[in-house]
């Protein structure tokens, strides 16, 4: 496997051990005051800005992905085309774990349960983005020599 690809899972198991542990504390030091309400009058000033910056962020992190991806060169070496996987990779999961984390801090100091519903959403997003090297492969639309090198 590409040194490069191993890297990149590194990070990916990284930030979302990062986010489940800070999730699983949060939930640990609330846990005799959590409560679950989405009324946005009940909530402010946290709802509706905390889920709105979390599907925000989702959003963002898919077109910020797919945009740079589409501005790398098909002629250029592998090892620059990996290099520029990587950029988008990281871009779009540090939007994801911000969405993530910015749900669970407003969990943590209102002690309302709805907000790790989004943070949620984030880490499963950014779980399934895990990069792989059937996905680098079809991403990157590498030809059978490249795919060799991999």
């Amino acid at each position: 496997m590409n040194p490069k690809l191993k890297q990149l899972q590194v990070i990916h198991l990284a930030l979302c051990t990062g986010i489940f542990i800070f999730a699983a504390v949060t939930s640990f030091i609330n846990r005799e005051k959590f409560y679950f309400d989405a009324n946005p009058a009940n909530t402010a000033p946290f709802n509706p800005i905390f889920p709105i910056v979390g599907l925000i962020s989702i959003s963002v992190s898919m077109i910020a992905f797919r945009n740079l991806i589409s501005k790398i060169d098909k002629t250029a070496p592998l090892d620059s085309k990996i290099t520029q996987y990587q950029t988008a990779f990281i871009m779009s999961a540090a939007l994801l774990e911000g969405g993530a984390l910015f749900n669970l801090v407003g969990s943590f100091i209102s002690h309302n349960a709805f907000f790790l519903i989004f943070a949620a959403a984030n880490l499963i997003f950014l779980i399934r983005n895990r990069p792989t090297k059937d996905k680098l492969i079809s991403t990157l639309q590498l030809q059978h020599q490249d795919t060799e090198i991999l």
